[in-house]
This record gives structure tokens, sequence and C-alpha cells, in this order.
């Protein structure tokens, strides 16, 4: 297994980015004994790297030109764990590091990072309000300091974040039976409300995780820029938390590889503290899920936001049939393994899954070409994909996922199957950079499809599609919507997620809001159609062949306008 890692310079000393250092300093932390490939590069514009000391480290230095198609392929820090099977993305590879030393010992002190059942910073950052603050939110921090123009004498957001997400009740897994037992301590306590629940001792309660390793060096970085004594008092929480960490001896012994940084100026500067919201920074706030805080899709509201787009004249009209539909499937050619029976599917799921993979299918075999690199996005377990890779042995397949369980299920499936044309790459799909020439995602929920159709566009990839979970489309730190310069001339972000909402309400078929919910739903995928049609697509829009194989049964087939014509003239 070996991690490959960005650096800037190895000069007198080792100038690298806040993800390598990171990295760097849990590998120390759990006496990783992982090879360590480092791969110079340039620094990025306005982007702050960070000096290190690697003379502990055992690496080799790696020419860019040379490295592996699944390191160019995504962003680093990148895992490669054999020749089929890669891991990128922060917290994702930190958590491999982390197995592995554990995999050859398994009462190795550093098995509690990885927290309760193991679950530790394992949801995606775009479902995870907690991966993101550590993935995402305090790197950019790092990475970008002061290059926005921020004012120099007010602490970072993701400071004031940490201090207050300390400040919140402590997330337990068992708070049914702390609560009992309190309960039965303090007869004054006649509710789980009334009780007092256990403050913070680290980042995720009572024992440290890997969260308070990344979140660690992140702050102990910005506690030597920000060094006044002022600092420390406005944050008191944050203080206490660092302090216990340090009282650890393994963490006090991996001081000596970060940066020793020391603004000259600080006693000058009278630090202040932004404001941000009073909440938790957990997937599980109660903040963000209260009931007054969910949004309900009006009558008044979705038939307004409708009339909205009426005023458009944009057409929604959907074609009579998929595109690729008068291809044949034979299924009784396909091997079990790659069946959705192989897949250990339920049997109340069978049929309706045949039909799904099927009209998923007939377009990407339709237009794959010999040497096409096939990319499964949010493949799950590798029902497509697989299937996929059957079909068309003269491409290659990557089945792309976040989920460390289902890739597992699906290498078992490949290795019955001795497909020698699959690739298996765990993480977020914005960590993937590679060239590909199909794109595809079965029911890639809410914004993963959105991403799917951006990373396709990006590339000039074909991209064949079914959206799911319309109603949990939201902006995040990729992209907003609507999408389409069409829409956004007439129509905000809030008018939009109305219709997005009501798109999703087509379960019941006798339900009388049904109909709308499928008229929202061509609302939205126009929408998508109108901005991949800007970046020179042509699209498709249909609905799977049978419609009631799922309630959201929407395929966009999008073609770059020079692949179309291509394809016309072939046939």
């Amino acid at each position: 297994m070996e991690a490959y890692l960005e650096v800037y310079s190895l000069a007198e000393s080792c100038l690298a980015p806040i993800e390598t250092i990171v990295t760097l300093f849990t590998v120390k932390y759990c006496n990783s004994k992982i090879n360590i490939k480092l791969i110079p590069s340039k620094q990025k514009p306005l982007e702050r790297a960070y000096t290190i000391d690697i003379s502990t480290f055992v690496y080799e230095v790696m020419d860019a030109n040379k490295i592996l198609f699944s390191v160019r392929s995504c962003e680093l820090p990148i895992i490669v764990v054999n020749k089929t099977s890669c891991i990128a993305g922060l917290c994702a590879i930190l958590r491999q590091i982390i197995k592995d030393v554990v995999a050859d010992n398994p009462n190795h002190y550093c098995r509690k990072l990885l927290g309760f059942k193991d679950s530790c910073l394992t949801a995606c950052s775009e479902a995870s309000v907690w991966t993101k603050f550590c993935e995402v939110d305090l790197i950019q921090t790092l990475k970008f300091l002061h290059a926005d123009g921020s004012i120099k004498n007010e602490l970072p957001s993701s400071m004031a974040r940490l201090e207050c997400h300390m400040s919140q009740p402590v997330r337990l897994h068992n708070l049914y039976k702390y609560a009992m037992s309190k309960k039965f301590a303090d007869e004054n306590a006649i509710s789980r409300d009334e009780m007092r629940l256990p403050e913070h001792t680290y980042t995720e309660g009572s024992h440290v995780t890997l969260a308070d390793i990344i979140i660690f060096v992140c702050i102990h970085i910005l506690l030597t820029i920000f060094s006044s004594d002022a600092t420390m008092k406005l944050l008191p929480l944050t203080a206490k938390w660092y302090k216990k960490m340090i009282e650890d001896q393994i963490i006090v012994d991996c001081l000596e590889c970060l940066p020793v940084l020391r603004n000259q100026d600080a006693n000058d500067f009278n630090y202040t503290l932004p404001q941000v919201l009073n909440q938790s920074l957990y997937k599980s706030d109660p903040n963000r899920y209260r009931p007054k805080s969910r949004v309900y899709t009006k009558q008044e509201d979705v038939e307004h936001s409708m009339e909205l787009f009426n005023t458009l004249n944009v057409q929604t009209t959907l074609d009579l049939e998929p595109f690729g539909a008068e291809l044949n499937l034979d299924w009784s050619t396909v091997p079990y393994d790659a069946t959705p029976e192989g897949g250990s599917l339920p049997a109340t799921r069978l049929k309706k899954k045949h039909e799904q993979l099927q009209n998923m299918c007939k377009p990407v075999m339709k237009l794959a070409k010999a040497g096409d690199v096939i990319v499964d996005f949010c493949s799950g377990s590798g029902h497509l994909g697989i299937l996929v890779a059957y079909l068309l042995p003269y491409c290659i397949v990557i089945l792309l996922e976040n989920k460390e369980e289902s890739l597992n299920r699906a290498k078992e499936r490949v290795k019955k199957l001795k497909l020698t044309n699959v690739k298996f790459y765990q993480c977020n799909l914005d960590y993937f950079k590679g060239d590909f020439d199909i794109g595809m995602s079965l029911h890639a929920c809410g914004v993963a499809t959105d991403l799917v159709l951006q990373q396709c566009v990006k590339r000039r990839a074909i991209f064949i599609c079914c959206p799911c979970c319309y109603g949990s489309l939201h902006d995040c730190h990729h992209l907003t919507y609507p999408r389409s310069n069409v829409l956004k001339k007439q129509m905000d972000q809030e008018k939009y997620m109305i219709l997005s909402h009501a798109a999703d309400q087509t379960h019941d078929e006798k339900n009388v809001k049904t109909k709308q919910g499928y008229e929202c739903m061509a609302i939205i995928d126009t929408d998508r159609r109108l901005q991949a049609e800007q970046f020179g697509y042509k699209v498709y829009i249909s609905k799977f062949i049978p419609k009631t194989c799922t309630p959201k049964h929407h395929i966009l087939v999008g073609i770059p306008r020079k692949k179309v014509t291509n394809t016309e003239h072939s046939s």
C-alpha cells in the first residue's frame, strides 16, 4: 500500500500543503509503515503552504509524469491499495492508514481513532456537516488564510465554529442508557431534556478520534499564527481541549514534524472572534433538523414557482422512448454474478432492478467505443458498472463510490466473474479528476447527479444519468441552483427549491399531487438539459420503460455536439 502526497519544495526543507502535513502527522502518530511517495508539484495561486520536517520519514520522490493513472486521476493525497484499487480524500485515506496499522495489530492504540463502531468521519462531506468541517472548511482555512482579504485581526470563522461546537452537548451513541443512569442517580431529573448531558472532553465526546487529530494539526498551526494571549481567552473551550490533547505523549512526540510559525507582531493585535451560529457541527445536529426549520412546500408556492417557469416558454416535453431503446439486452447470456441476483438484492426488488439496469445499459452499449473509459459514479455495490464491464469487455470501467463496504461487495463479484477491466476508486466524486469518455449514474442522490453532470461536461464526456432525491438539492461549495442561465434569469434559489421539493411527491399514483410532482421533475431535469446545452451538448430526456420500475424514472443522455455528429454519421 502506497500513500502519494503532494509537496511544493524539497530544497532546504519540505514545503507542502496542509493535507500533506495532516497525513504525515497521522502516519507518525500511528507509527504507520506505509510507503510514502512524494510528488513535487507547483504551488497554486493564493494557496498557503507550510514547512514540515520530513527527516524522520522514509519516502521516495516521484516524477509526476511517471505516476500511475489512478494517482493522476484523483486529487492528492491518495492511497493506492493495489493495481485495481485506490482511495482518495483526506478523511478516507487517514482512516485507511489507521485500519492498515490495526490489521497488523488489532490492539494498537490508534484503533480508538476510528471511533464508535469504526464510524468516525465515514460520511461524505456533502452529507455530513462534521466531515465537511474537518475535511473541507478547516483545511480551506489553512490553505487560503487571509487570501480573501479577510480582516487581519479577526480570527478565522472555523475557529469560532469549533468553539461553539465545544459548547454544545456531547454526542453519545448510548445516550438513552446514559440518561437513564443519570435519572436514577438524580431523583430531581424526571426527563431526558432536564438531564445535564456530559461536556466535551474531545471533539466527538469522551475519547480521542481521527477528527481530533485533523483538527489538532490545524488548530496548532493557527495558534502559532494567532499567538497573542487574547486568543486563548477568546477560545476557552478550544484552549481546554488543546491542553488535553498535548497531555498525550504521542502527540508531543509528533509535534517535531509540524511547522513552527510565529507572528512577530502577534502581541500588537487585539484579536476579535467573528459571529457564527451557535450550533453543533455533528451531522445529526438537532439545530439543523428541528421540524420548525424543515422546508414544507405550500401548494400556492409551488403553483407560483411553476407559473414563473411557464413565463420562460421553455418546452419540458420528454422523448417518447429512451435513447438506445431499440437495442436488445439478453439477460439469459449474463452470468449470475453480473445480475441483480448476484448482487444479493431482495427478491421483491429484482424485477425492477433488471428494468432499471437495462434502461441504463442500452445507451452505454450504443455509444461506447473500444478503449473507452467509463465511470460509474456513486456505483454502490456495482450493479450497473459490473454489468457494463461484462457487456463491454473492450472498455475500462471505473466503479467510483465513497462507501468502503459497498465497494468491497463489488470487488467480490468482480473476482468471481474474473473481470480484468474494472477499477475501484473509493472517494467522493469531486475528488476524481481523470479523463474519461462516458459517465453514468443510477439514482445518484440529489446534488450528486449534478456533480456527475458537472464532471462529464468538464471532461467533454457523454453522460447517462437517472436522477433521484430532487428534494435534497441544495447549494454547496461545488455548485448552485438553478443550474442553467435561462432559469437563473427568472427564478431565485428559494423558488427553485420549492419545485425540487414538489418533484419528490411522486410515490403514489393515486395522490392528487403526483401529476404535479412529475411536472416539477421535468422542470428540474429541463434545467439540467439547458445547462448542458450551454456547453455544446445534445441532450435526450425520456422515461424508463416501463416507468413503473421506479418513481424516479427520468433518464438523461447527453452527447457533446462533435460526438453527436459522429454517432449520426456512423448510424
